[in-house]
């Protein structure tokens, strides 16, 4: 994968799965054996996809910023970018969270995330929404 495949690739995934909350469209994205580690919280493909479904019960909207920075490595096969995510949750509030993430590609999949969120918003709920996962 090239930089310009890259870009296209997780914009789409942010499209899909955190912009539309498309459950069922993760096994395009990640591969079985992904792990994502954000704010320090480890998870896995199951455990993300949890996290997926519990946002769909707590979100109305979500909007991401274009990528503010976008740094790819050929070599290693990873994408580094910064964003804004706006997030209106059912019960009417705002708030804005930004995002930083290390994607590793595999086979044309993410294979790892490694995230920090900084809540932009001083109301303290959303400062798990990046790692919020209720069962």
């Amino acid at each position: 994968m090239n930089r310009a495949e890259a870009k296209a690739f997780l914009t789409c995934m942010y499209n899909d799965i955190v912009v539309g909350l498309k459950v069922e469209k993760i096994p395009d994205y990640f591969v079985p054996e992904y792990i994502q580690v954000t704010d320090g919280v480890p998870t896995n493909l199951e455990e993300f996809t949890q996290h997926i479904t519990t946002l769909k019960s707590l979100i109305d909207n979500i909007t991401i910023s274009p990528f503010n920075d976008f740094l790819y490595d050929d070599e290693l096969q990873s994408a580094t970018l910064r964003y804004i995510v706006d997030i209106t949750k059912k019960n009417g509030m705002k708030g804005q969270v930004e995002l930083i993430a290390i994607f590793e590609f595999k086979d044309g999949k993410i294979r790892r995330c490694n995230e920090l969120s900084c809540p932009l918003t001083s109301d303290e709920s959303f400062k798990e929404i990046a790692s919020i996962n209720q069962k």
